[in-house]
């Protein structure tokens, strides 16, 4: 897929396109942040697909980074769903041909939402335009579709996609954090369409759960990602090394491991795999979570939490054997 990287210059007071954006044929363009990249989002991106081919049209995405939100001072959204790296491949395999990514700063948030149509969509040569039903964009969000349509004219075609709903409630990025928050990973899972993921190195720790007869990875998380509940999840694990292989298994601790180190101000992730005993160290992982087993707890003594641990993996393998 190509990509192509846009930015508001604020000296020149003008965007800065890359020549190999704007093509011959014309785009069709999904626009939108698309965290998550859920149901909602893949309707969105799947009818510029769809509409682009139809038409002789480049498929394309144009999202933002970072996160509007993050500019403009709200600070939760400092954490995302998916990181832009998987962004990119999730709007591969959706069918986009060109992603065009927006630098968000304090200048572009300054751009008007007519001149962000004149000045930006138009030059690269956009012909069909699809965006969710919320979509807002330009200063103070003063931009939607009516406006798309009225500066656009005959040049650009607007669809708007409607709300995606899943057992009764809409799809939003919104909604599967708080999902992810109450360590709802099985629901959250329906409206992405796929499993949460978070990617990470595996780094040195302390060794405790070596000595306490269950190895644990300790992975530095590779983006700042939004983390479910504190607790520990039944979880499958890719291998950056080895993609293709089969995902190993394993249980997950999220949080502060209050039983072993006392006043902790970050949180850990901790993953043991079932029937595993290679060394990780230096190893970039993919860790799935498919099942909340229980909430984090500090337990009175080393051997109690060594009895829950090996609950755990009995429970997670039970639970993944299900998959």
């Amino acid at each position: 897929m190509e990509l192509y990287e846009i930015s508001f210059d604020e000296q020149t007071n003008s965007f800065v396109i890359p020549q190999q954006a704007v093509k011959p044929q014309g785009l069709s363009l999904a626009i939108g942040f698309f965290d998550g990249v859920h149901l909602g989002h893949c309707e969105v991106i799947r009818k510029a697909v769809k509409l682009g081919r139809e038409r002789g049209q480049t498929p394309a995405v144009l999202t933002f980074d970072p996160h509007p939100r993050v500019v403009l001072g709200r600070d939760q959204y400092h954490s995302v769903l998916t990181p832009m790296e998987h962004k990119r491949e999730l709007f591969t395999d959706n069918g986009v041909e060109a992603s065009l990514i927006m630098s968000f700063d304090k200048a572009f948030s300054q751009v008007t939402a007519e001149r962000f149509i004149r000045e930006l969509l138009l030059p690269l040569g956009v012909r069909t335009v699809v965006i969710g039903f919320d979509f807002r964009f330009g200063h103070r969000g003063q931009g939607d579709a009516e406006l798309l349509k009225h500066f656009g004219g005959e040049r650009l075609d607007v669809q708007v996609v409607e709300p995606v709903f899943q057992d009764g409630s809409k799809v939003s990025s919104s909604r599967i954090r708080e999902l992810l928050s109450e360590g709802d990973c099985k629901e959250a899972s329906k409206l992405l369409a796929r499993p949460y993921e978070i990617r990470g190195e595996v780094v040195h720790g302390k060794a405790l759960g070596r000595q306490l007869g269950f190895p644990t990875a300790n992975v530095n998380p590779a983006f700042s990602y939004f983390l479910p509940k504190h607790g520990v999840y039944a979880v499958t694990v890719t291998l950056d090394e080895d993609p293709e292989s089969v995902p190993y298994k394993g249980v997950i601790n999220v949080g502060l491991r209050p039983t072993v180190e006392e006043g902790a101000a970050e949180p850990k992730l901790e993953v043991h795999l079932l029937d595993f005993n290679r060394d990780l160290y230096g190893q970039n992982l993919r860790i799935l979570f498919h099942d909340f087993l229980r909430p984090e707890m500090k337990f009175g003594s080393l051997d109690a939490l060594i009895e829950q641990i090996g609950k755990d993996a009995r429970e997670a393998r039970n639970r993944l054997a299900l998959l």
